[in-house]
């Protein structure tokens, strides 16, 4: 086991960095321009990342391909584009190392250059062969060189910064941070837990709190011509003005339709959503004032400008309609969110009270909750790769809780058999009880510190790639190129 679990490491810390000096030659079928011509998917500091033959890219891509292959993956349309996007990715850091050592006045020396590509030329015995070299056509060998060069740049800028398998060079950790880790990853704890959905609000309690606010769940029966630009909607309102158009014409004629329907009926229609749509207030209050059949001016909306006819009086809110209700819960999760968490954070509270005194199991069977299980986990929080994670697929209600201080403060602060006191994660409310407390496994821990070194090489390299991805000289136009050329 922990050969195996070494070797996974060590896979997984190999990155788009190590990707950035490694080629095959394979060609997969992809799509492209219709024209034959190089396809450029951004450029590093000017230099074009193109699709074409014999470039880093394709390289890549090929690379990549044959790898996923070998390994019995499906090639796709989503497996090509993801292809691409690493190739991308990869030929970005490439062109990023060899500018940085250009600024460091590095170069591989030729000797090694030539040791490296010694290989290509030697016969059927093992030895350099002159007239192999000579039969080989100087462009292919004027491109050897090129690439070799670059690769070993590539290949000394990685080694030199990160190390390599041997330990060598690079990146150390301190004896004392890995020691550090280790103790992070005991003890672990498993737990069974309740949880409140906050999703959903009582509906007497939301037809309250509608009675109190009922001016914003008024419906108003609207018609809209809407346009992108002003000059328009003048010019429009003038026409119908002068009987030029009838107002169902112009929305036929000159409406975006911009949240309307096809005949111009507003979708959006209770109070407090047209004080979304009309944001500015001396328009809402136009709107506010028309009486039954009039049109307005032109008024300003959220998305651009609008004339609105009134088609009916507005409508008060019956608080016994199921729609209404359902309108008044939707505002209050959108608007009025942590009214309805302090709510289910106090029922929640009053379960835990409960069950401190009567047992979680029981409380729960009377209030109609399922009590769900989690493995053991130790104190992860941010969800470090090297540590046991907290098991949230199998446990879903605690997505949230690798994010959360107030989560691991309750949840490891809290006695055996204690129920906690009501956590917030996300959309849920939970209160924990502790089932059992163990020792990580020893040869585990004992582990942790070899683990720590390669992950904490594979944190290095991602932050020195997500560096170049995000700087200044990089002109990323991919997924707009990848759109164009290779949507079908």
């Amino acid at each position: 086991m922990p050969s195996l679990k070494r070797g996974l490491l060590y896979a997984g810390a190999v990155g788009i960095l190590i990707l950035a000096i490694v080629s095959f030659v394979f060609i997969p079928a992809f799509g492209g321009s219709a024209t034959g011509e190089a396809i450029v998917f951004g450029k590093w500091n000017g230099k074009p990342i193109e699709y074409a033959e014999g470039t880093f890219f394709l390289n890549q891509m090929q690379a990549i391909a044959r790898r996923m292959q070998e390994e019995g993956q499906e090639l796709n349309d989503f497996s090509y584009y993801q292809i691409m996007q690493t190739a991308f990715n990869s030929s970005v850091v490439r062109l990023a190392i060899l500018d940085e050592l250009k600024k460091a006045s590095y170069k591989a020396p030729e000797s090694l250059v030539n040791k490296t590509l010694l290989p290509y030329y030697l016969d059927e015995n093992g030895r350099y062969s002159s007239r192999a070299f000579n039969e080989t056509p100087e462009a292919v060998r004027v491109s050897r060189r090129k690439t070799t060069r670059e690769d070993l740049t590539v290949q000394r800028f990685i080694e030199d910064i990160f190390g390599d398998q041997n330990s060598m060079y690079g990146l150390k950790t301190s004896s004392k941070e890995a020691d550090l880790v280790k103790t992070m990853s005991s003890p672990e704890r498993a737990f069974e837990y309740v949880s409140f959905a906050t999703t959903s609000y009582p509906a007497d309690l939301a037809a309250s709190w509608g009675k109190e606010h009922a001016d914003l769940f008024v419906s108003h029966d609207l018609s809209l011509i809407t346009f992108a630009d002003e000059t328009a909607a003048k010019r429009t309102a003038a026409a119908l003005a002068k009987g030029e158009y009838s107002f169902e014409e112009a929305v036929t004629n000159f409406s975006t339709r911009q949240g309307t329907n096809e005949d111009g009926k507003l979708l959006a229609s209770r109070r407090h959503e047209l004080n979304r749509i009309f944001t500015d207030a001396e328009a809402l209050a136009t709107v506010l004032a028309l009486e039954e059949g009039a049109v307005s001016s032109v008024v300003s909306t959220v998305n651009g400008f609008a004339l609105v006819r009134v088609n009916a009086a507005p409508a008060n809110p019956d608080f016994t309609d199921a729609s209404v209700i359902s309108a008044v819960t939707l505002y209050l999760s959108q608007n009025e969110r942590g009214m309805i968490e302090d709510y289910y954070m106090g029922q929640a509270a009053e379960f835990a009270k409960n069950a401190s005194t009567r047992g979680l199991r029981v409380m729960a069977a009377e209030s109609g909750l399922e009590v769900k299980t989690t493995a053991a986990f130790p104190i992860n929080y941010g969800g470090v790769s090297v540590l046991t994670p907290v098991p949230t697929e199998a446990n879903p209600e605690l997505a949230q809780a690798t994010k959360s201080e107030a989560f691991f403060r309750n949840a490891f602060s809290v006695a055996a058999g204690q129920v906690s006191e009501p956590v917030l994660l996300g959309s849920n409310v939970i209160v924990l009880q502790m089932t059992e407390e163990k020792s990580v496994d020893a040869q585990f821990a004992e582990m942790v510190p070899m683990f720590y070194n390669y992950y904490a090489a594979s944190w290095a390299q991602q932050i020195v790639t997500d560096t170049f991805l995000r700087d200044k000289r990089l002109e990323d136009n991919f997924l707009s190129t990848y759109l164009e050329h290779f949507m079908n």
